[in-house]
Formats: structure tokens, C-alpha cells, sequence
């Protein structure tokens, strides 16, 4: 594992641009540049009302003053892959979901928000999951009005989102647990709400239910540019995973993130890899694990 990450490091130095990088690097800290206000021109969000988070230890956020560097890198190098990908074609909203529970899809989107608003003060994650939200608790924060109220028609968008300090995304909260999830998820209001969303927000992150138990997801997916399928080592089984990608057929998957964690000397999810396409016209190449996922997929057996 080691070696490929560096490997794909030289490609990414190999294939940068010559110019100065818009990022700094502090020792001992996340590498954040200091925050700059939202433009004028974006009506609501210099208004937000702004959240300090307080995570804790557990939950594997990349908060400032953190020492998993590993994770901070490969974090990167997913948000590396996603501007490649925007390079392809328009990609603003991102779902990150699973095979079934319990696998890190809320900690990676959650993660991936939080990198991505290293290069951008529009960054917006929004935790779809109605039925067992975990994002504001990560965070440690109380769920507030949110998504459910939107959907409901209750609130509006810029109402219920909340900038994060020190991190700098914003964050949309799952609300109050509703009676009808599937209803409100698969209703027009979703749709017109990730549109609303993505015009207003350089990047939109989405964290879902587990495709394979919820229709949730599923639905989620077809109205996203691009989806990410988390799995877990040793915990997600092959037919499980045959079935997610079955679920997701037709949905614009850029790429599987696998999580896990080999020893107690490292952080949860620290080693992972993504698949996703190569960019047309670029020799990098995409992440595999020696063989194409959809052939891993249907051998059964766990996800090794």
C-alpha cells in the first residue's frame, strides 16, 4: 500500500502544475489557509450562522493540530481526483455511501468536506441519512433544524445552514427524525434542493444511508455527479458489494474507497484507496487492487 501511494505521489508531483501552490503547509496542523469571507455576490452566506466544532477523538475527523498526517495526504489525493474528474466533466455534488453500516462513509464525507474546504470557502455537507444521522454528533454538535425542515417545507436552505469553524465548510444537518424518510428523499423537493444547493455552493457533499438495505441511497445517487462507494475491510461481504454495484448501475460512480484498519497503531481509516477513472489525455493511472472491483465483486468472500 505504501509503495502505491508514493508511486501515485510522484505521478501527482509529475503532473502539477509549475505554479506556486495555493496551499500552505504548518507543522503540526491541517495546512489551512487562513479564511476568507464569502463573496458579496453570494447572497446568504456571509450570514450564516457560524459553529465551532468540538469532535471527539473517536471520530477520526482531521481537525486542526491533528498528527494523522497519512490520512490528511490520502484525503488529498481524493480531492486531487475529483478536480481531475471536473476537468472531464461538471462535477459539483458528491455522494459518499456504503455497502451497509458500519463502514466510515460519514467520517470519509465528513473528511473529504473538510479537505476540500482547504481550497474553497463553499464547501457545503449535507447529511442526508434521516433515518440514523451521525454528522452533528461527530462533530459535536446538537442536530438543529435541518434537511428533514427543507424537505417539509418548513425552512429554507440558507436558514438552516451553519458555517463550521475552524474548518470552514458549511454544514446542513439532518434535522429531526421524520416519519416518512423514503417519502421526503424521493420527493421533488430533494431534487430541487441539490440543485439549489450546487448552485450555491462550489462543492456539495452528501453523506447517505447504505445502498444495499435502504432505497435512499439509491435515489440519492441518480441525482448526484458523482458517487463514491465506501467499504470496509473485512467487514463488507463480496455479494454485499456485487449488489451495491448493482444498486448504483447507471449512477455516475467515480470510485470505491476502502477503509480500514490493520493494528491499534493507526488511526481507523487511515489506509485506504480509491478507484476512479483516469482522466482522458492524462497518464496517471486509476487505483486498483490488482483486479477490476466489479470482477472482485463475484467471487464472494469478503472484501479482502
Amino acid at each position: 500500500m505504501s509503495r502505491i501511494f508514493e508511486a501515485l505521489r510522484r505521478v501527482e508531483q509529475l503532473n502539477s502544475p509549475s505554479t506556486p501552490s495555493t496551499e500552505e503547509t504548518f507543522p503540526g496542523t491541517f495546512g489551512k489557509l487562513p479564511a476568507t469571507p464569502f463573496p458579496p455576490e453570494i447572497d446568504g452566506l456571509s450570514d450564516l450562522t457560524r459553529l465551532t466544532g468540538r469532535p471527539h477523538p473517536q471520530s477520526h475527523l482531521l481537525w486542526p493540530g491533528g498528527t494523522d498526517f497519512a490520512a490528511v495526504e490520502r484525503f488529498k489525493l481524493l480531492r486531487h481526483r475529483l478536480y481531475e474528474l471536473r476537468k472531464q466533466r461538471v462535477v459539483k455534488s458528491v455522494l459518499i455511501t456504503s455497502a451497509v453500516p458500519k463502514e466510515g462513509k460519514s467520517m470519509v464525507a465528513a473528511n473529504l468536506a473538510i479537505t476540500l474546504a482547504q481550497t474553497s470557502d463553499r464547501v457545503l455537507l449535507i447529511d442526508a441519512d434521516l433515518r440514523k444521522p451521525s454528522v452533528h454528533g461527530m462533530l459535536g454538535l446538537n442536530p438543529g433544524e435541518g434537511l428533514a425542515e427543507i424537505l417539509q417545507g418548513s425552512t429554507e436552505l440558507m436558514a438552516a445552514c451553519r458555517r463550521i469553524d475552524p474548518v470552514g465548510f458549511c454544514l446542513l444537518s439532518s434535522g429531526r427524525p421524520p416519519a416518512n424518510p423514503v417519502e421526503l428523499i424521493q420527493g421533488e423537493p430533494m431534487r430541487n434542493m441539490i440543485k439549489t444547493a450546487a448552485s450555491t455552493f462550489d462543492w456539495v457533499v452528501i453523506d447517505s444511508p447504505p445502498v444495499v438495505p435502504l432505497a435512499d441511497g439509491r435515489f440519492l445517487a441518480a441525482l448526484c455527479d458523482a458517487v463514491f462507494l465506501v467499504v470496509r475491510e473485512a467487514h463488507t461481504r463480496r455479494e454485499e458489494l456485487q449488489e451495491s454495484l448493482q444498486a448504483l448501475k447507471g449512477a455516475p460512480l467515480a470510485g470505491i474507497i476502502l477503509n480500514t484498519s490493520r493494528s491499534a497503531d493507526f488511526a481507523a481509516y487511515s489506509q485506504y484507496y480509491t478507484a476512479v477513472p483516469s482522466v482522458q489525455g492524462s497518464k496517471r493511472p486509476s487505483i486498483h487492487s490488482g483486479q477490476n472491483h466489479k470482477e472482485r465483486a463475484s467471487k464472494g468472500g469478503q472484501v479482502s
